[in-house]
């Protein structure tokens, strides 16, 4: 008994740690009704030397010939982007603020290689929004920074960003979400200018599913733990596809459990999981959530059942709890779009040494902000070599985008064609790892499940 009083007030230690982790004088300027165009003037760099002007390039909202404010290469231009996270109160403050950090890195970094085809690219602190996960706030946002910027390197959320959508479409702004929602590989649902990355919840929980067959068997009862909305029924419709596919029983219970930072209580399911006692819980909530329900099922006797958790709902600082990691340890895996913080890619390598140059620590949220960067860095240098960095353009590019290189992190994809097509369908399972540096290591590797294989994708898994 007093072990598990210790497995409890550790808990609400770790708790509180998730909780907390969260102009060229030059240039020749001319100006029409639909956009700005800049030419570089010749420079003479000796008496019979002279350089050839710079080709022009057409630009209008959220992008100057002037340099950056806060410019690393004082004679590119700037290009601006925004960002709409959960930075403090909300249920994903935890990864919202690593995410962020990762973004700002990657176009530092970005930057100090010399820009982007003379321009730097800069996330400026008024260009940063916190709408603590709240689709009107983050429509709000979205509406205020529309004179801003040239497009969002993040809104995170699929509400929030469904939210924003308006703005976006009347503006012609592309946006990289913070969220694996089915839906943005449809363009009837996203106007093609939501531009996602790794595989859908619903592919990654239909992989889960077939590696806990693989490792256990068929027969065997589970019940499902879901936040509203996407997340959870994306996830969950996943979930149920493949048991279908699978041979597996129905779920003993679909349980809805409230974000504990929207007032939510762990207590009502963790006593319907006591009275269900299934053998496996999948989880898609958030890190506080799930830790918080498997030390309740220890702590009242249930100590028999295995989690199967989506990516959000792990969070490094549950390692910083010694009681409760040997019990994370012992029933807890998580599907993982990518792989985790020790994976050995360039793209891994290059972010571990931005992120130690930045003072930042291991942390999946991290991973994930940096590698949605990738389709906007491919994006922009397309419409830099096209010589037309419009909103208009930047929206045109987007839907035949091709040959997207994640350095290694994920498969090179497409956003052009037939969604069945280009979906990436492909994850990982990753299990408690004390050791390693974010907490978690592969149980398997990046693999595609027969039944991810086969389901035709034609629209999304959930619709709500």
């Amino acid at each position: 008994m007093k072990k598990r009083w210790l497995v409890l007030a550790s808990l609400l230690t770790v708790l509180a740690l998730v909780a907390a982790a969260c102009g060229d004088d030059t240039a020749e300027t001319t100006t029409t009704a639909a956009a700005t165009t800049t030419t570089a003037a010749a420079t003479t760099t000796a008496a019979t030397t002279t350089v050839p002007p710079e080709p022009e390039m057409s630009y209008d909202v959220g992008v100057t010939p002037a340099p950056c404010a806060d410019a690393v290469n004082e004679g590119n231009g700037c290009i601006y982007l925004g960002i709409i996270s959960d930075l403090s109160t909300g249920p994903f403050a935890p990864l919202g603020v690593p995410i962020t950090q990762a973004q700002e890195d990657f176009w530092d970094a970005v930057n100090a290689d010399g820009g982007l085809g003379g321009f730097d690219v800069l996330i400026r602190l008024e260009n940063t929004r916190d709408a603590h996960y709240d689709p009107t706030e983050t429509a709000q946002e979205a509406a205020d920074l529309a004179d801003n910027v040239l497009a969002f390197a993040q809104i995170l959320g699929t509400p929030q960003t469904q939210g924003a959508l308006p703005t976006l479409e009347e503006n012609d702004i592309v946006a990289m979400p913070a969220t694996w929602f089915s839906g943005w590989a449809f363009s009837d649902i996203d106007g093609g200018l939501i531009m996602e990355s790794g595989a859908p919840y619903c592919f990654e929980a239909m992989n889960g599913m077939d590696y806990l067959v693989q490792t256990r068997g068929t027969d065997f009862s589970w019940a499902l733990v879901v936040f509203p909305g996407d997340y959870g029924g994306d996830y969950g419709a996943g979930a149920k596809i493949a048991a279908a596919q699978l041979g597996l029983a129905d779920p003993l219970a679909e349980i809805l459990q409230i974000p504990l930072s929207f007032g939510g209580d762990i207590a009502p399911t963790v006593g319907q999981l006591l009275a269900l006692q299934p053998d496996v819980i999948v989880m898609v909530t958030g890190p506080s959530e799930m830790a918080g329900i498997a030390a309740g099922l220890f702590q009242n006797g249930f100590q028999t059942f295995q989690i199967l958790g989506a990516a959000p709902t792990w969070n490094v600082a549950l390692k910083a709890n010694p009681d409760l990691l040997p019990l994370l340890q012992a029933v807890y895996s998580s599907t993982d779009p990518w792989g985790g913080w020790d994976t050995d890619t360039p793209g891994h390598a290059r972010m571990r040494t931005v992120a130690e140059a930045n003072g930042r620590g291991p942390h999946n949220g991290y991973i994930a902000g940096w590698v949605w960067q990738y389709p906007l860095l491919a994006l922009l240098q397309e419409a830099v070599a096209s010589g037309d960095l419009t909103r208009a353009n930047i929206v045109a590019l987007a839907g035949t985008l091709e040959n997207v290189d994640y350095e290694g992190m994920l498969p090179t994809r497409s956003y052009a064609g037939d969604p069945n097509d280009f979906v990436v369908r492909g994850t990982l399972v990753s299990g408690v790892d004390p050791a390693s540096s974010d907490g978690l290591t592969p149980k398997a590797d990046f693999f595609t499940s027969q039944v991810a294989a086969d389901f035709n994708f034609a629209g999304p898994c959930f619709t709500g």
